[in-house]
């Protein structure tokens, strides 16, 4: 899967940066990279002047033969230019695999494009390897032959879609099972995952203690450390939580930033909430639906007769579920629903848009009752949301839905406050303008339309509440984090903040709560 060899080191001379770029030689042969791709510098112990310059060369032309490649280059001196490029001289605690910190490395092989396993074995793999060779000596309580011998992360290469699930469900029973041995447990975890946002959400929900219900004991080990590098589609986490970062370093891609934040950042509480469902309410996937509506066409069988159920807990009742993205119901919801199917799929990120012309062009007004609670108000003092029918609820912690798509542009990292964005049955016109605003830095917030009062609602809410009324099952799903519930004629959904912190996630400094 990955080579056993050290990474070759460049031995670089005249190293020279002109026009945002770093160039060198080496052995005669010239060669450059952009500054914005440099990721930091290595700086060995056992050399005062000797530096390693790690970078990441990214190429997405379908015709390359590589899409990354990882740049390492030993130099005695760094340009000027270059100077305040940050330093590593020690193996951050996260990353040092040991009797008392289990490290996992999950490659999701069916994230984004695909390139979890490329990134892994040409960037992240090496990349650990030279940085605890090189470093071992200055990473305190470690030594050379640790990292070097039994005491390495171990690897989990993603099968089918139970593979992260059954990972995460084991993780929980370790963790729990540190948690209940007399004296308690301290044993941390951190978990790098090279995947998109159904990594942190498959690691939520597979927590079967109610950390809600009651505080972890203050014996209990450290919550586990989740590590996201953005090899998914929409890294929602990821973008929210790299968003004052990306903007102060444009140049740098997402996989730049959260390498350097992998090795420069610091553990926070990850804030969460909490989707509580009625009874009735099931887990469901368009592609068992597909199926099932497929095989009635084709003389199967009745529309009525429950699809086999699917890895992944499909037709499965529900009573909550946890979250750390995205609550939707309407618009949103629907094309995540309606774009999961293997026809759709078959289009790659194309699928959303081809959904949504089509809901776009149908405009259905989604009839439910909605509920807010604002901040500071009692748990009774729910505040109805005039209308009957609706176009789009969404509540979220994060700022971004996607790198460009700014949904809530108040929210900043890890401040734990849940916004909602939602309106009425605008037509599908005015929708795509909402959308197209919302690509364009948050611009759709206050949007109004004067001939007939309608207008984009956004709140900080303490909980949501909604019952969904329509008569079809189509227009009553919910989407929690990439789940979707469809709840029953009448049936409750309510998100409201999470009491207790369920997982720890690596942040950039930069964004840290003072």
């Amino acid at each position: 899967m990955a080579s056993d060899h050290l990474p070759k080191v460049v031995k670089a001379e005249d190293l020279t940066v002109r026009e945002g770029k770093l160039t060198w030689s080496s052995h005669g042969v010239s060669s450059e990279i952009d500054v914005g791709s440099l990721l930091f510098a290595l700086k060995p112990p056992a050399s005062a002047h000797q530096y390693i310059i790690c970078g990441l060369q990214e190429n997405n032309s379908e015709s390359a033969a590589t899409t990354f490649e990882l740049v390492l280059l030993q130099t005695s001196s760094m340009p000027d230019q270059i100077s305040s490029l940050h330093l590593v001289s020690q193996i951050p605690p996260h990353l040092r695999p040991s009797t008392d910190n289990l490290v996992d490395v999950v490659v999701s092989t069916k994230a984004g494009s695909g390139l979890a396993l490329p990134f892994w074995q040409a960037v992240l793999h090496p990349l650990l390897r030279v940085a605890r060779e090189e470093l071992a000596q200055a990473s305190p309580g470690t030594e050379a032959a640790e990292f070097a011998g039994s005491q390495q992360e171990s690897v989990l290469v993603t099968e089918n879609a139970g593979s992260v699930p059954q990972f995460a469900q084991r993780l929980w029973a370790s963790h729990s099972g540190q948690a209940h041995r007399d004296g308690g447990g301290k044993q941390s975890r951190t978990v790098i995952l090279l995947s998109g946002d159904g990594g942190v959400v498959d690691i939520l929900n597979s927590c079967e203690e109610d950390y809600d219900a009651q505080a972890p004991a203050a014996s209990s080990p450290p919550q586990p450390l989740v590590c996201p590098l953005p090899l998914g589609t929409g890294n929602a986490l990821f973008h929210s939580l790299h968003k004052p970062v990306a903007s102060a370093r444009p140049a740098s891609s997402p996989l730049v930033l959260g390498l350097q934040t992998l090795f420069q950042g610091a553990p926070a509480n990850l804030p969460t909430f909490r989707a509580s469902f009625s009874a009735g309410s099931r887990v469901v996937a368009a592609a068992a639906e597909e199926q099932q509506q497929q095989a009635a066409a084709d003389g199967g069988g009745a529309t009525d007769t429950p699809p086999k159920l699917q890895e992944g807990g499909n037709n499965k009742p529900v009573s909550y579920l946890n979250g750390a993205v995205v609550a939707s119901y309407g618009f949103h919801a629907s094309i995540v629903h309606e774009s999961d199917t293997p026809a759709y799929r078959a289009h790659g990120q194309k699928r959303f848009g081809m959904v949504a012309q089509e809901l776009l062009r149908r405009s259905h007004p989604y009839t439910a009752q909605v509920e807010i609670r604002r901040p500071g108000a009692a748990a009774a003092s729910l505040e109805r949301v005039p209308r009957e029918t609706h176009a789009y609820v969404l509540v979220t912690p994060l700022s971004n839905l996607e790198r460009t798509f700014a949904i809530s542009p108040d929210s900043r990292p890890l401040d734990g406050r849940l916004r909602a964005v939602h309106f009425g049955p605008i037509g599908g016109e005015r929708i795509m303008d909402v959308m197209m605003k919302a690509y364009d830095g948050g611009k759709h917030v206050g949007l109004a339309w004067e001939e007939d009062g309608e207008r984009v609602w956004y709140d900080e809410v303490e909980e949501i509440r909604l019952k969904a009324l329509d008569a079809d099952g189509r227009w009553r799903k919910v989407c929690i984090d990439g789940t979707i519930v469809e709840l029953p004629v009448g049936g409750d959904v309510v998100v409201s903040k999470s009491n207790h912190t369920l997982l720890r996630v690596l942040a950039p400094k930069e964004v840290l709560p003072a």
